[in-house]
């Protein structure tokens, strides 16, 4: 009798454990669920006074709930493992160690294939592996764009379960925002009319996420004018030399002029001589030469 009161009395908290324990991945949830319907069972057959059929009922509830503590207790060290490879792979890059990096990288995906930071990383390191192929013809940009595809994904889960307005949501949109500008750069690399258009598509969709990341219309712009649409390119440059403004952002002189310099053929392109000028002025004045001869071909 003494041993069935204590099966009784233990099966409340026992249910308590159960619905706080932190289910972090679908099988986690399905075995959580499997563990409930065990309950509920248990609780009828107390309610009938089946004992003995009671206490089966929840030994096997408890057994099952051990496995699940297990297996997350072995999910978590993944984690934790997959972010101190992420972390390692990060100062190789500093160090300029690529091989190495890609090798932690692709164990830390391994380990959590959720590791947002470790696709992007990896993506990072194949886009300069690619460029570093002399002929253009012999890379490969697919596999780092499905790093970046991936990354996205991972974030758009994450902001379906974010509150709206909320400051977590919008850094994550932020986070959003620079991979898509990311794969967008990947697209580009390709210098055909297809991955113009796919990448304007992830400009555009990043500038949703943030309209104050500059880096958004400065690669939609350059997008822009290899399909030859001149006035957006142009628009999209001065929103960008706008946002550059207004946060400060500092820049070289060479820097300045350069892009003063493309706004400028950017115009030309239009056939708009007084900003055409006007723009190749302000580069020349920086101390970009190759801005003279647009002056001259566009003085008033």
């Amino acid at each position: 009798m003494r041993k069935t009161l204590s099966a009784i009395y233990f099966t409340p908290i026992f249910i308590l454990i159960l619905f706080i324990l932190p289910c972090n991945t679908a099988s986690a949830q399905l075995d959580t669920a499997d563990v409930r319907r065990l309950m509920q069972e248990g609780i009828i057959r107390l309610q009938n006074k089946e004992i003995r059929q009671a206490i089966e009922v929840f030994d096997q509830g408890r057994e099952m709930l051990h496995k699940i503590a297990i297996d997350m207790d072995e999910r978590n060290q993944s984690l934790i493992r997959s972010n101190e490879l992420t972390r390692q792979a990060e100062r190789l890059i500093q160090q300029g160690n690529l091989d190495g990096a890609l090798e932690l990288l692709n164990e830390a995906i391994v380990l959590n294939d959720q590791n947002v930071e470790a696709y992007k990383f990896r993506g990072s390191i194949r886009l300069i592996m690619e460029q570093n192929i002399d002929r253009p013809r012999d890379r490969d940009y697919i596999g780092l764009i499905n790093d970046y595809t991936n990354a996205v994904r991972i974030v758009d889960r994450k902001i379906g379960t974010t509150p709206r307005n909320s400051q977590e949501r919008k850094e994550l949109e932020k986070e959003r925002a620079k991979i898509l500008i990311n794969r967008a750069y990947v697209k580009m690399q390709s210098n055909r009319s297809p991955g113009f258009y796919s990448a304007i598509d992830d400009y555009t969709d990043a500038i949703r996420n943030d309209d104050q990341n500059w880096d958004g219309f400065l690669g939609r712009a350059v997008a822009y004018n290899k399909i030859r649409e001149y006035r957006r390119e142009v628009n999209d440059y001065l929103k960008a030399i706008e946002l550059m403004q207004k946060y400060e952002y500092r820049m070289s002189d060479q820097d300045w002029g350069q892009l003063y310099l493309t706004v400028a053929n950017a115009y030309a392109n239009l056939r708009d001589r007084r900003n055409a000028y006007d723009y190749a002025t302000r580069a020349y004045n920086l101390g970009n030469l190759d801005a003279e001869r647009l002056m001259n071909r566009n003085r008033p």
